[in-house]
C-alpha cells in the first residue's frame, strides 16, 4: 500500500485531538468507478469496477474500554463522534456521517457475540478520519468509511476475517444506513489491484481479475448535481430494488418455481436466456403498464394490503409509499438482463484487447440506465454526449445515478481534447473550471492496513 507523504502531519494531528496517545495504524480505503454493470448487483448478476487512487485514510489506536470515537479533519463538515460498542447500536440522525462507522462497528461486533466474546471483550478505538474521495459523487466514499472502520475494528479486536468476508459482511453492514444495496462497492474496495478491474459475481461473492490497457484511462466528469444518500434519495434507489423483487416473484410464479431472492436466482435455476425470461415476465405482466397495488394484488392472487406487505417492505421495515406511475417492474427488469448481458460482454472485450466493443456497450449502458432504470439527469446526459462528441470510445453514468459522475472510456492521446471539450462547453457556463471536477484514472490498489512503528 505504501505510506502517504502527510503521514506525520496526520500523526502529529492525531496525538493532539486523542490527549497524546499515538495511532498503530494506518488504513486506506479507496473510492471506485464502476464501468458497466449498472444496479445489477442486488439483483445476483455481475459487475465490472475498478478501484481509483482516491481513497478515505484513517489512523487508529485501540482502546481499553468499549468507547469508539472519531474524528475528522474537515472538522468543520463532519464533525466529531462517540458511541458505545454494543450489539444494537442506535444510529444518529439520518445522513449523519457517524452511521458509516456506526454501520462497521454493529455488524463486527455482532460477529464478536457470534464467536463467543462477550461484550466486555470487545474493544473501542479512537480514529482520525481525512480523505481525497469527492462526496455526494457517486465514487462510494460512503462505502470507504465503512470499509476502513471494519478494517480498524478487526484489527483492534483481531477478528481475522478474510478479504471476501469482510467484503460480504460490510456490504451487509451498509443496510444499517437504509439503502438496500448490492456488494459491489465494498468488494473492489477490499479486493483492487493496480492496472487491473474486477468482474465481480455475487453469492458467494467471486471476482475474477481482468487487465486495463495501460494506453487507455477512464475519464470521471462531476454532472456537479450530488448524489446524496438523502431519505428521498435512498427511496428512489430502493424503488428500483423492490420493483426487480417484484419481477423475480412474478417470474418464478409463472415457472412454477420457489420463490427466489433475487432476478439471477430466477436465471440460474431456470436454465433459460435473459431474453426468455424478460418475454415470460412481459407475458405475465400483460402489458407495460405501471404495477399497481389493485393490479400487483391480482397478478399474486392476493389482496392490496398483503401485497405491499410483501413487496413493498423496505430494509428498516417501513413500506415504500406506492409511486403515482405504479412499478415498473417490465423496465426495471429490461434493463437488469440486458446490462447482465453487456457486463459479460465487456470481460470477453478487455480480454480481446476490443476497446472500441467496450465504448460501444458502454453507451448501450448508458442508454438502458437513463431509458429504463431512469436514473440518469439532463446533466449526466449531457456530459455523456460532450464526450462522446469529443473523441471518447463509449461514455456512461456510474454509481447509483441521480447525480455524481459520468465516466468515458478514452485512449490517452486523446485525454487531454476530451477534458478541454468538457471545459469549455459544460464547466465554463456554469462558471465552474475542469480542474477539481474532471479526473483521468487508471485503476489503483485495493485498501490497506499498516502496523505503525
Amino acid at each position: 500500500m505504501g505510506l502517504p507523504p502527510q503521514l506525520g502531519e496526520l500523526q502529529e494531528r492525531f496525538v493532539r485531538e486523542f490527549g497524546g496517545r499515538r495511532p498503530a495504524w494506518f488504513i486506506s480505503a479507496p473510492g471506485r468507478i464502476n464501468l458497466i454493470g449498472e444496479h445489477t448487483d442486488y439483483n445476483g448478476f455481475p459487475v465490472m469496477p475498478m478501484a481509483i487512487p482516491r481513497a478515505i485514510r484513517m489512523l487508529v489506536a485501540s482502546r481499553e474500554d468499549g468507547q469508539v470515537e472519531v474524528r475528522n479533519v474537515a472538522a468543520e463538515l463532519y464533525g466529531p463522534r462517540e458511541f458505545a460498542v454494543l450489539e444494537g447500536i442506535a444510529p444518529f440522525p439520518d445522513g449523519d456521517w457517524g452511521n458509516y462507522v456506526k454501520a462497521a462497528v454493529q455488524s463486527l461486533a455482532q460477529l464478536g457475540l457470534e464467536q463467543g466474546r462477550g461484550l466486555d471483550k470487545l474493544r473501542g478505538m479512537s480514529c482520525l478520519v481525512e480523505g481525497d474521495i469527492p462526496p455526494a459523487a457517486g465514487l462510494s466514499s460512503s462505502t470507504a468509511l465503512v470499509v476502513a472502520s471494519g478494517l480498524a475494528f478487526s484489527a483492534v479486536n483481531r477478528l481475522g476475517l478474510g478479504r471476501n468476508s469482510l467484503a460480504e459482511r460490510m456490504a451487509e453492514a451498509e443496510h444499517y444506513v437504509g439503502t438496500q444495496g448490492g456488494g459491489m462497492d465494498q468488494a473492489v474496495c477490499l479486493l483492487a489491484r493496480p492496472g487491473e478491474v474486477l468482474k465481480i459475481d455475487f453469492f458467494p461473492l467471486r471476482a475474477r481479475r481482468l487487465p486495463f490497457p495501460e494506453d487507455h484511462v477512464v475519464l470521471a466528469a462531476h454532472s456537479t448535481i450530488s448524489a446524496r444518500k438523502t431519505a428521498e434519495q435512498r427511496m428512489h434507489y430502493n424503488r428500483r430494488v423492490l420493483e426487480c423483487s417484484v419481477g423475480a416473484h412474478l417470474l418464478a410464479r409463472r415457472l412454477d418455481m420457489d420463490s427466489p431472492q433475487r432476478l439471477a436466482d430466477v436465471a440460474t435455476r431456470s436454465h433459460r436466456p435473459l431474453a426468455e425470461l424478460l418475454t415470460v415476465l412481459e407475458g405475465a405482466l400483460g402489458g407495460p403498464e405501471g404495477v399497481t397495488l389493485r393490479r400487483g394484488a391480482a397478478l399474486f392472487d392476493t389482496d392490496p394490503g398483503r401485497f405491499a406487505r410483501q413487496f413493498l417492505r423496505m430494509q428498516d421495515g417501513r413500506l415504500l409509499p406506492m409511486p403515482g406511475d405504479g412499478l415498473k417492474v417490465l423496465q426495471r427488469c429490461r434493463h437488469v438482463f440486458a446490462e447482465a448481458e453487456r457486463t459479460e460482454m465487456a470481460a470477453g472485450c478487455l480480454l480481446s484487447g476490443d476497446m472500441s466493443g467496450f465504448g460501444r456497450l458502454m453507451d448501450e449502458s448508458h442508454h438502458s440506465c437513463d431509458r429504463d432504470y431512469e436514473i440518469s439527469c439532463y446533466e449526466l446526459d449531457q456530459l455523456v454526449s460532450l464526450m462522446r462528441g469529443a473523441g471518447a470510445l463509449g461514455a456512461r453514468l456510474t454509481g447509483a445515478g441521480f447525480g455524481g459522475f459520468a465516466v468515458a472510456l478514452v485512449h490517452r492521446d486523446r485525454a487531454e481534447a476530451v477534458t478541454a471539450a468538457l471545459a469549455e462547453r459544460f464547466y465554463k457556463p456554469r462558471r465552474l473550471t475542469a480542474e477539481g471536477h474532471v479526473f483521468a484514472f487508471q485503476p489503483a490498489a485495493g485498501a490497506g492496513l499498516e502496523p505503525l512503528a
